[in-house]
């Protein structure tokens, strides 16, 4: 099963008030989800769940029609790859353009075509859509819902850079979903949660700007502090942390 589906996850839940109509978010470890997200969907590949998949767990998702895969275009991709490996950015998005172009496009190419653009020296803006368009693709593959988180592991940057791209553009809540989506995948995978210490830190030091500006202090001050706690020389959260009222002291017994 390429799935992973934990439903009634045990986790933290932080009561914050926010602009208009508080919301109710799930802490755990660097993650913060809204409390209707309570079921999750971890998949290793870049395939479409299927109704198999979800054999022996019980029916949380209506039936929907087969998707077809989108046709994969694996030579493209390396020669991407190798481009993009060198520094080549523009050639790197020049050699997956056409198949990125494609509709449904293969996620493995539209993901080669963000990156590159992302990274080129002009073409940055570029890559929102495209990044919007990859993540619309997995969530449709992976069956998002209102209740379902559906996180592919194996795109856990296209997740933190299209997140950055929300920050760009102060889609706050946004950003903070799929910087919860990049921290869910690492946290499924140890071994890459380590060999990212760098792209950890920069998931907590975002979330805390976020929740900053979603006026959810407990959870801008419960980031900051998770920051400071595993990277203490960070700089970026102290003044979100300096702006935040002192917290009020425990009643006395």
């Amino acid at each position: 099963m390429k799935t992973t589906l934990l439903t009634g996850l045990v986790l933290a839940l932080v009561l914050l008030p926010g602009i208009g109509r508080a919301q109710t978010y799930q802490t755990t470890d660097d993650c913060a989800f809204i409390k209707t997200k309570h079921n999750f969907h971890y998949v290793g590949d870049d395939q479409p769940l299927r109704d198999e998949d979800f054999e022996g767990v019980p029916a949380l998702l209506p039936k929907q029609a087969p998707i077809v895969p989108a046709t994969p275009h694996p030579i493209e991709v390396a020669e991407s790859d190798r481009a993009y490996t060198d520094g080549k950015y523009d050639e790197a998005a020049a050699l997956v353009a056409d198949a990125a172009n494609l509709t449904p496009a293969d996620p493995s190419v539209l993901n080669c075509y963000a990156r590159a653009l992302y990274r080129g020296a002009n073409t940055r803006e570029l890559s929102y859509p495209v990044y919007q368009r990859l993540i619309a693709l997995l969530d449709m593959y992976g069956r998002e819902s209102p209740q379902a988180v559906t996180v592919y592991m194996p795109f856990v940057e296209a997740y933190f850079k299209l997140a950055t791209l929300q920050l760009d553009d102060q889609q706050w809540a946004a950003a903070s979903y799929n910087l919860s989506r990049a921290a869910a995948a690492l946290q499924s995978m140890p071994d890459a949660a380590a060999e990212n210490s760098s792209l950890r830190e920069q998931i907590l030091q975002y979330q805390t700007e976020c929740f900053a500006n979603l006026h959810q202090l407990e959870l801008c001050r419960y980031f900051g502090q998770r920051t400071l706690k595993f990277f203490p020389g960070n700089r970026y959260v102290k003044p979100y942390l300096a702006a935040l009222p002192k917290p009020k002291p425990a009643p006395r017994r």
